[in-house]
């Protein structure tokens, strides 16, 4: 077999194995465009917010403004929390809000006047529901779905 010939089937090969290449790269590129660089979680769920009932004190907050949950929320007077009240009647860390297997849960971190849930004060953990008010010093929030 002669040498020219060998040399041009590799050449061949090689242009075939970069058009696959570059043929790849654009598919995995034109999925994170249409998918606006979001994965997609095939079972997400509920999504939780909460809206403001009565903003208190508190220059952040607005009426009917929405706050939404991700993850999980602190709340309380000292700036290192997510939601940051400023209402003498809530603690440093007041309450945290959380996301676990599709479930809301809120959660009492030992607060000196309590966390208000539905009129009720909170003891422990508690799964939420759409409509649940909740209540932490001069400023209520309900859970919406």
């Amino acid at each position: 077999m002669d040498l020219s010939k060998l040399s041009l089937i590799f050449k061949i090969i090689i242009i075939g194995i970069i058009y696959i290449i570059i043929f790849l790269a654009l598919r995995i590129m034109y999925k994170d465009i249409k998918n606006g660089g979001r994965r997609v979680r095939p079972n997400s769920g509920k999504s939780f917010g909460l809206e403001i009932i009565e903003p208190g004190n508190n220059s952040n907050l607005r009426k009917g403004g929405v706050i939404p949950i991700r993850g999980e929320i602190t709340i309380g007077r000292k700036s290192e929390n997510l939601l940051v009240l400023d209402d003498p009647y809530s603690s440093g860390y007041h309450a945290r809000i959380y996301l676990k297997n599709n479930d809301c849960i809120i959660e009492d971190l030992g607060s000196t006047n309590g966390t208000l849930l539905n009129g009720i004060r909170l003891e422990g953990r508690e799964y939420l529901s759409s409509g649940d008010e909740i209540r932490i010093g001069n400023t209520s929030f309900r859970v919406i779905v």
